[in-house]
Order: structure tokens, then sequence, then C-alpha cells
């Protein structure tokens, strides 16, 4: 070709030559395919990473449902990420098939139970138990067993049936693997608090059949486990153990069957009144009745208690005491400390006549005494209600209520000896386990004094002082605070279970009973008023744990409020006013995080190592292999990186045929080649010409705009130097010959779907790639951008793609130049974002075209960027004012 010829063309380049279609279009399509599969699993993936990254706040309620189901789905979205890498890169980066593998291993390994070393007893006599068998018979048998072995103090007599008794019982006809499916795979079982723990996304819609559904799922379970049969060698076990108690007794004796679930009793999860207790006993009871312990594991307000606290079902095997029956004359519970400001000064006893079950369920109506521990032990006050009722056992079985000798209704339950002696015990008690304890009790007909249960109590910081409220008087002044604080709400009023079922937000709860089972709804309560109950009770003891406010013994509440009435309750000073009383509201309680600590949470985090840290962090480094993957984070990393080089590599390395494509009909001078990869055609008529109007590529779109904002006013003003030094490169580079089908032959290709473009173009004789995604989804868009070569000698290319990286500099884009080469990108940017700076992109393609002949004089290098500049700035503007 002559020299002149190669000139013309410098100015005026030829169309490429036409070539076969290869089907290499066809391939980008596959290979784009792939890529947007990856970029779906990557997006995924992250959302799942957010949420386990969320949960580990401390901010929500979560179980391990939710756990193993983020896991699993960020496992199997980086798994389908790694695979579609793979597909765009044959060969390439098959060390992350081994850094996926290593993780998940690890995962895995963090999500199987630890097991804990147990003995093979099924049985062990209260003689055989301390506090150390504590992960064989539970909290409540183990303290049990401390109080006689190690204090020596009168308990009843009586055994436990195991943890490994229980495992026995679960895994006999296949109940084990069966419950379990059930509650992991059942999807209340994550959210069985009907959304208790966060409000529903604002695009989600309420699930308020999620009680029932829990209701549903509680009640086939314990079906199942009462139709199901006890192991021969349990049963036998079992009732061998009763008779060997009867033979200490020296009569058949009746029993009580009293939950012992490992975690029970433990400081911060009490556990009061979930679980089942059956009294008064016989021997043929005793079978049918350790199968309805084990079902009360799965009530629902036993779920929900443990979901609230993060025990995994699986942590919480289901032991059982089994404990001779104390005649009782009087009953119920000792604190070593005011569980309401943590002071330890006093011993509080709260009694009531017969058995001590009406203390803790809240039924009875109970004395209160309170014993000053020092100097001298003495009693400092007293409260000694009317009392028109008690529970007994009954002749037959179990318990039955009936009605207080006249004498006795206002007598006190207990005589001044009994109250020292009860306050002794308890103090000497506190002292061995070096905390606060809460303690159930019972004395005898004879005045015999029998500890039945202790546990760590649980007790709240000191309060500051308050008054009621001046000037306005309160609906309620009455009462006794059972959990300290205020709160604002509307009042629920629940006498029935179905009436949980439609529990209102901002709910206040206020019942008769202070019964157990109402702790289900607890965490979706701003209080609860009561008018039975004590500060003793099981519900008063979940609602400090939960630090709902509390005011319990309001005779006449049910009748006095109504449901749906705005109220603000201060149980501080048993009060509850009309509307909203906003100056009490600073005493508030803030809700504790539950979760910190359980069993889950430490699960979540355990996990969470092998997930969300991201070490791979500079792409350009050494250590940017898959070799380095050490989390699921870095995998996604690494791939998503890797997979737009593999894009923007095929597209800038690959010849594409114009007969596979369609032209772009347009008035600007060059030529334009369109291949459809997806959807960015409004729709495809079989010509071979495309209009402008019918293409919807977003970015290609943003990019056209730059190219023809402002008219390329043509090349500058020639510089002799320049001028030659480009027509020598033209004339002895033979790759600059746009005839040539050499890597650098002309080509104008736009590759585009409706959010993703792909432009591989020579202006002039330099080359450019751009790929970008612009869409929807912040986390998936992109720019990338390269500008490489021209026809001047190499000090002129380097000045010009060092000048081209200044311009992008000033519009955020992250640039690095090496030698003649820029490279320049942007991630994780909105979609306006990115087709503004795709406008940018496109105005630089064309108004830097030949200009690398006058980079050796820096006043015109100057005029050129300021024009530019100018012309950008103006362009973004326009686009604001717009």
């Amino acid at each position: 070709m002559s020299l002149m010829q190669r000139v013309r063309n410098f100015f005026s380049p030829t169309p490429p030559p036409q070539e076969e279609d290869s089907g290499q279009d066809d391939e980008f399509k596959a290979r784009y395919q792939a890529f947007r599969r990856l970029l779906s699993a990557n997006n995924t993936a992250l959302d799942i990473m957010t949420d386990l990254e969320s949960a580990a706040l401390g901010h929500r309620h979560f179980g391990m449902h939710f756990l193993r189901s983020r896991v699993t789905g960020a496992t199997a979205k980086v798994f389908s990420i790694v695979e579609n890498l793979l597909f765009l890169a044959p060969g390439k980066y098959l060390g992350l098939r081994d850094a996926m593998r290593s993780i998940q291993e690890n995962i895995q390994q963090e999500l199987s139970l630890r097991q804990t070393a147990r003995r093979n007893d099924l049985i062990l006599d209260l003689d055989r138990i301390t506090a150390r068998n504590i992960d064989d018979v539970g909290g409540k048998m183990a303290n049990l067993g401390e109080l006689r072995n190690a204090l020596q103090v009168p308990v009843p007599d009586g055994f436990a049936i195991t943890a490994q008794a229980y495992m026995t019982f679960m895994q006999h006809s296949g109940l084990w693997d069966e419950i379990n499916c059930l509650v992991l795979g059942h999807p209340m079982a994550s959210h069985f608090a009907a959304g208790a723990a966060q409000a529903p996304e604002p695009d989600e819609e309420p699930q308020t059949d999620q009680p029932i559904a829990l209701l549903e799922m509680c009640a086939k379970i314990r079906g199942m486990i009462l139709a199901a049969e006890v192991p021969p060698e349990l049963e036998s076990a079992i009732l061998g153990a009763y008779d060997r108690l009867c033979e200490r007794e020296g009569s058949n004796v009746r029993v009580a069957l009293r939950s012992s679930a490992l975690g029970e009793d433990s400081a911060g999860a009490s556990f009061a009144g979930q679980h089942r207790s059956l009294l008064n006993l016989d021997r043929d009871s005793l079978v049918d009745g350790y199968k309805e312990i084990i079902a009360s594991k799965y009530s629902a307000h036993a779920m929900t208690y443990r979901y609230m606290l993060g025990i995994r079902d699986d942590d919480v095997l289901m032991c059982v005491g089994c404990l001779g029956m104390v005649t009782s004359q009087a009953g119920g519970v000792a604190y070593t400390a005011n569980p309401l400001n943590g002071v330890g000064a006093h011993v509080r006893i709260t009694s009531a006549w017969g058995v001590a079950k009406g203390v803790v369920d809240g039924t009875a109506t109970t004395d209160e005494f309170i014993v000053e521990k020092e100097p001298q032990p003495r009693i400092i006050e007293r409260k000694v209600p009317r009392k028109e009722s008690s529970l007994v056992c009954s002749a037959a079985e179990g318990v039955c209520r009936v009605s207080v000798d006249p004498a006795l209704c206002e007598q006190p339950t207990l005589s001044d000896p009994q109250i020292m002696d009860l306050a002794t015990m308890a103090v000497r008690i506190e002292k061995h386990y070096d905390i606060p304890q809460d303690i159930e009790w019972a004395y005898s007909p004879e005045g015999r004094l029998v500890l039945l249960q202790t546990r760590p109590l649980e007790v709240r910081q000191d309060q500051s002082a308050s008054e009621l409220l001046p000037g306005v008087t309160p609906l309620v002044h009455e009462g006794q605070t059972a959990s300290a604080g205020t709160a604002h709400g509307v009042v629920h009023i629940v006498r029935k279970d179905v009436d949980i079922l439609v529990l209102p937000d901002n709910a206040i709860l206020v019942c008769v009973e202070a019964a157990p089972k109402w702790a289900a709804v607890l965490n979706r309560c701003q209080g609860v008023i009561t008018e039975q109950g004590s500060v003793a009770g099981h519900l008063a003891n979940v609602a400090r744990e939960f630090k709902v406010p509390g005011l319990f013994g309001v005779p006449s509440a049910t009748s006095i409020l109504e449901t749906g009435q705005e109220i603000t309750l201060d149980a501080d000073n048993c009060a509850v006013y009309a509307g909203l009383q906003e100056t009490l509201l600073d005493r508030k309680p803030q809700r504790p995080n539950m979760m910190a600590g359980s069993p889950v949470f430490q699960t979540l985090q355990r996990v969470n190592r092998h997930i969300i840290p991201l070490n791979l962090l500079d792409p350009d480094g050494l250590d940017f292999t898959p070799a380095n993957c050490k989390t699921l984070h870095d995998i996604t990393r690494f791939c998503h990186e890797k997979s737009v080089q593999e894009m923007f590599s095929f597209g800038r390395d690959h010849n594409f045929s114009p007969r596979s494509s369609k032209q772009l009909k347009t008035i600007v001078p060059m030529q334009w080649w369109i291949i459809n990869l997806e959807d960015g055609f409004v729709s495809d008529t079989g010509d071979k010409m495309i209009p402008l109007d019918k293409i919807t590529s977003v970015p290609m779109l943003a990019l056209w705009r730059g190219i023809v904002a402002y008219p390329w006013d043509g090349p500058p003003c020639i510089d002799c130097k320049g001028f030659m030094s480009v027509l020598f490169q033209s004339a002895t580079n033979r790759n600059l010959e746009p005839a040539m089908a050499s890597q650098f032959s002309e080509r104008n290709y736009f590759m585009i779907s409706k959010h993703f473009c792909n432009l591989q173009s020579r202006f002039g004789y330099h080359f450019t790639s751009v790929e970008a995604l612009a869409g929807p989804r912040p986390r998936e868009n992109y720019i990338r951008f390269q500008f490489k070569g021209g026809a001047a000698d190499h000090q002129r290319k380097v000045r010009r793609a060092k000048f081209v990286g200044e311009i992008l500099d000033e519009f955020n884009f992250r640039t690095r130049v090496r030698e003649d080469a820029l490279f320049a990108r942007l991630d994780d940017c909105d979609q306006k974002f990115i087709e503004n700076h795709l406008e940018i992109l496109g105005h630089i393609l064309i108004h830097t075209r030949q200009l690398d002949m006058i980079m050796n004089k820096e006043d015109v290098v100057q005029f050129y960027k300021k024009r530019i500049l100018n012309q950008l700035h103006a362009m973004m503007d326009a686009k604001n004012k717009a």
C-alpha cells in the first residue's frame, strides 16, 4: 500500500473486510448468560451475607432454621458463582473448587453439634448426683443433688431420668430424626414469634397465620411423642428406680415428675414455667407422665422461649426428675435479693397455703415476708392478705383446689420461727453458689422444711427513684411491681389461648392469671398487667428476663381497662395512666440482646468467620489467587473481579463478523455494529440495519449520548513533528494498517443487552474497550474502560494516556496508567451514576481522537484539557438541572 493511501486511511479508515460468520457471537451470548448467572448468584450471596452479618449485631432474634437456611443458600450461590466463572474461563482458576470444599467443611464442622461426654446411665439416684452432673441430669436435678450431697440440705428423695435416657427414647422408632425434620424444615421454626423480633420489611406481607402454624406443628410433635413407645430397657429402668425409692421410704410413695432440661435453671435462662411438672403420681402413671414432660419441650411457649434466647432445639435434652411428694402445708418461693434492683440485703419470701404450685403459676393469693440479713436477721415487713383457696394433693392423682379453713384464711402461712429458719437456709445456699438464688420450698404439717429447687435469680440494676405523675389521676394505682420500667401501648385483654393469635402491635397484655404460657408472647408486648400473681411467679421471672415492664396483682384490671385503650404503664409506681404520658418513658427499659452468648448466637459467630470476612482486597495484588480465598466472601470477590476481566478480554480479543450483527443506522461518520445478546433491541425485524430508536440497552444509549453531545471538530492543528511521527508510525507499523487482519484491525462493535454493553472500538489509531452493567442493582453495576495504542511515538502515546486519565480522575474514576495504556473502573454504583459516567466516557472517546500528535506542546494540551472538562461539566450541570 502506498504512503499516500496510508495517510488517507489515517483520516478516513476503510471498513473492515467481510468475514464469514464463525459463530463467535453465539459463543459470546452463551458466555454472557453465564456471566449474568454469576452476577445474579453473587448478588444473592452478598444479600445473605448481609443478613448473617446483621444477625451478628444482636439486634434480632433467630433460630437454627434461620442459620442453616442462610448458610445453605450462601453456599449454593457461591458454588454457582464458581462454576459459572469456570465456564467463562475453562481450565483457569481450578483452585477455587479446592478452596470452596475447604470452606464448606469448616462451616459444616461449626454447624455440627459438639458432643458432650456424658454417662451412659439411664437413671441416676439423687444420692449420686452433684453439680458436676449437670450435663447428665440438667440444672434442676444437679442443683438438688448439690444441696443434698454437698450442703446436706433436706430435699425430697428420688432419681433423675438422664439425658442419655432422653436420647434413647427420641432415637427409638426414629422420633429424633422425624421431629428434627419438622422443626428445622418448618418456616415457623425460625419465625414462630410472628415477627416478634423485628417488623416486616416494607414489601413483605405480614404473616398472620404464623402463630396458628406454630400451634399446629407443636400439636403434631407432641402427639407423636405421646403415641411413641418407650424403649423396654428405659421403661424397666424407670420402674426399677421407683421401686428402689419405695423400698427406701418403706411404702408406695407418690411422686412428682419435674422437667430438668439441659440449660434449664441456668443464669439468664430460667425456663420458668415453660415445661410441665406433674404432681402426685403413682407407679402406673410414671411412663406416660415421663412422655408428657418430654412432649412439653414442644409447647408453643417453650419453643418461643428457646427461640428468643437463641437456644438450639438439639441442645435442650429433656432430663426428668422423679421426686417423692412432700405433703405441703405451706409452700412458696424465697429470693435472696430483690430481683427489681439487685439489692441483696434482704430475703424476700412469698408463701401460700398448700403446694408451691399456686405461687409460681400465679394463681394463688400469697403472703409476703421480708427478712433483713445483716447484722442480725429480723423480719422487717409482712403482708398477709385473706386467702380463701389453696392447691393440695388430690387423694387420687395430681392436685386440686380446695377452700381454706375459715380459721386460717387471714392467718399467716408461716410462723416467725419458720420464716427465720427459711431465711437462714436461703442465705446459706446463696453463699455456697456465690450469686443470688431463687429457691422453691415447702413446709410439711409437722413443720419440716424441704427445699424443692434452687436456681440463679435474675436481678436488675438499681432503678432511679421516681414518683407518681403530678397533676394526672391514674386509672390504676395498686398491685405490685413484677418487672420494672414504663411502657406505652394499647390494651389487649387475654382470657383464653386464642386471644394471643390476634395480638396487636404495641400491645400491653392484660389478663387475670399470671400464667407461664403467656410468656410465649411477652417478646411482642410492651408491658403486662395481671389481676393475680406475684413477683415470685414464673411469668414475672420471664418478664424480668425479657425486660418487659410488669404490674401484677391488680384486682379487676380486665374490667377497669378496655381492649384497644391507649395507656401508659408505670410499673415502678404501680400505676396505669390513660393515653400517652411521654415524660414517663425515659424509664422505658432497653430490650436486652437475649441472643448474646447463647448457643445459636455462638454458632453464628463461629460460622460467620468462614463466610463474612474479606481478605482479598487488591485485585492487582500478588495474593489475589484462589488459594488465598479463606471465606465465601473472598470467593465472591475473586470471581466477580475475574468474571468481569474474562468478559472484557473476550470481547476485546476476538473479531466479530458484520454478517452476524446489524449495522447501526446513524449520521455519525463511522461504522458501528451491534450484536444483540439478549434483550438489547425493542424488536428484531430481520433487517441488516438497526436504527437507534430500536435500541433498549441502557449503557449503550448512555455512551451514545456522550458520543453525540458535542460535534467533533476534527483533528487538532497539525504540528509538523507530531504529524511526521504519526506518519512514520503509520508507514512502518503494519499493525496499524486497518486493512490487515491483525490484532489491531478496526472494530467498532457494541455487544448489548438491556442493562449490559461491551464496546470494542478504534478511534483513529488508538484502541478502546468499554464494558458496563447499568441495572437496578447497584451492587452489580460497574464500568471497565481501557484506552491504548495510537500512531505517534511512544512518548506521545504515554502522555496521551495520562491526559485521559487526568480527566477521568476529575469524575471519580479509579484510574491506572501503565506506559501508553490507561485502565479505569467504577464499581457498586446506582444506575443513574453509571449512565452519567458512561456519557463522560462517550464524550472522551470522540474528543480525544488523534490528540497524540500534539502531546509534546503543554500549552496546547492544557487548552484541549480545559475545553473537554468545560464541556463535560456543562453536560453534567444540564443533567442535574433537568
